[in-house]
């Protein structure tokens, strides 16, 4: 099974896509730190010297290249279920699960690397990008309400009760 975790910067996609991978026994593929590779440079710079389509395709690339897994728990980036191609990819590959925290947790949480992230231009663009992007995230199948005390291991442990039974490896 491929679990998909869809959500906002700073939502805890890679943290949590860690544990819950090791939890259920599966490999974990963040697509920012894949892009970042092929690419050989920073989401940042990518953004800075090709500018955002070119980052879009890529990922979208990186994306598709998940079809070719059995079992994987797969990090998105921010923006990946924003696009209708992609959106569509990943509700026929798998499950999707949105890690949904409310805005003003995002905003602590990413504090001061808000400079290192594109999209985070400020706190009022930041704001209505995340507002334009929930009506994508709530098309997920699993929406997962992240709680600011929360810790990752608890979200993964509320994340793994919602799976298919049949399809889960057992873990000890």
């Amino acid at each position: 099974m491929k679990i998909y975790l869809i959500g906002f910067m700073g939502a805890g996609k890679t943290t949590v896509g860690r544990e819950l991978a090791a939890r259920v026994e599966a490999p974990f593929f963040d697509l920012d730190e894949l892009v970042e590779s092929a690419e050989q440079m920073s989401i940042k710079d990518i953004f800075g010297q090709h500018g955002e389509p070119y980052f879009r395709k890529r990922e979208r690339d990186i994306l598709r290249s998940t079809h070719y897994l059995e079992d994987a728990v797969i990090a998105t980036g921010g923006g990946t279920f924003t696009f209708e191609d992609n959106i569509q990819f990943i509700q026929s590959e798998g499950l999707s699960v949105f890690l949904s925290a409310p805005y003003a947790l995002l905003r602590n949480r990413i504090g001061d690397k808000a400079a290192e992230r594109p999209m985070f231009r400020d706190d009022v663009a930041a704001h209505e990008l995340y507002n334009a992007r929930l009506r994508f995230y709530k098309m997920c199948d699993v929406t997962i309400e992240i709680r600011e005390e929360e810790s990752p291991k608890a979200i993964v442990e509320r994340i793994v009760l919602l799976l298919p039974k049949k399809r889960m490896r057992r873990t000890s």
